[in-house]
């Protein structure tokens, strides 16, 4: 995800919460989201023995790529590159699973950010070359996820720390996107505790307000920072804010440890118990749920989690079969039995 770390908020001056509007949330729409490890090295396998997720699978709606992974030019992710996954299929079979795709994509960053509009420019072409070379290798791009850009925005070179000329550079992205592509819905990633839950809901006030509503909210929190009775009175508020405004509400499920698949796990589990705990009922929970890995090992490499088998113990599928079951049936406090899939 190319992450800026995660601090501690800087507008704790905003100390109140907007009022939260009564809604009857929608019905959740594209539940799963699996986003793999960017270098992993089962990535092609995925697709090549799908025998080996059949359970995961069939929970996941959308599968999530980074930007990185589908400019041909751009080796980053090797040797999940651009090349190797459209030589193998892979955005076409997606189509034929009936797995909607998603490109994660940085709208925002400190080098768009230029003193005219030329910045904006190249983030908008590059967005609609990734979503051309998908095209081009057989895929459909349904969803584009904008990479935290009130993080990169809070830089001075992007008039941070205020939020509206990020919210100005924003609705220039999404309206070109939508333009281009007017089937693709453009949401937000934002981190936490980052930003303040009420800085967060400014954030989607200020985009409503120049009429690029997110398609989704989804939290990359880091519950260590913001602690857990923070994390569930949060994202409680967030998601019943978010249903004011119609917009589908996610977190980003996990790990911070990048050094072994076990080790990933720990924080995996431990924010999927935190949403347990904060949504008591499978009805309560999130709008959407992501499966999720951008961590580095210590030598800079994207590997972890393995992604296959989903019957071994802390692969990214066990991981997502096991947390949905867990989160499916919950009734209450955790009592560390899943249940199947009804």
């Amino acid at each position: 995800m190319g992450r800026s770390p995660i601090l501690l908020t800087v507008f704790s001056a905003i100390a109140v919460l907007a009022p939260v509007r009564a809604a009857t949330p929608a019905v959740p729409q594209d539940r799963i989201w699996f986003c793999p490890g960017p270098g992993t090295l089962d990535y092609v396998r995925l697709f090549q023995q799908p025998d080996q997720w059949v359970h995961a699978r069939q929970l996941v709606n959308v599968f999530k790529f980074y930007q990185g992974h589908v400019q041909p030019r751009n080796q980053i992710f090797a040797p999940d590159t651009y090349d190797a996954l459209a030589s193998a299929g892979v955005f076409r079979t997606l189509g034929q699973w009936g797995i909607k795709i998603a490109l994660e994509d940085g709208a925002v960053k400190e080098f768009y950010c230029t003193p005219d509009d030329s910045g904006m420019k190249a983030s908008i072409a590059e967005t609609i070359d990734s979503i051309q070379q998908v095209e081009a290798a057989g895929g459909i791009v349904s969803y584009i996820a904008m990479d935290e850009p009130f993080v990169s925005g809070r830089a001075r070179v992007c008039g941070g720390p205020a939020l509206e000329p990020t919210a100005d550079r924003v609705a220039q992205y999404v309206t070109a996107v939508r333009t281009a592509r007017p089937k693709i819905e453009v949401g937000l990633i934002e981190a936490y505790p980052f930003s303040s839950a009420a800085a967060i809901q400014t954030i989607v006030q200020l985009l409503e307000a120049r009429g690029v509503t997110p398609a989704f909210l989804h939290m990359d929190v880091d519950w260590h920072l913001s602690g857990a009775a923070a994390f569930k009175r949060d994202m409680a508020a967030l998601k019943a804010f978010a249903a004011g405004e119609h917009i589908p509400f996610g977190i980003i499920i996990v790990g911070y440890n990048g050094e072994a698949d076990a080790l990933y796990a720990v924080d995996a589990y431990g924010i999927s118990e935190l949403i347990a705990d904060t949504f008591r009922t499978w009805d309560q929970m999130p709008d959407q749920l992501i499966f999720q890995s951008w961590v580095k090992t210590s030598t800079g490499l994207s590997i972890t989690p393995t992604n296959l088998p989903e019957d071994r113990p802390y692969t990214h599928t066990a991981m997502l079969w096991d947390i949905f079951r867990r989160l499916r049936g919950s009734q209450g406090s955790s009592t560390g039995n899943a249940v199947r899939r009804r």
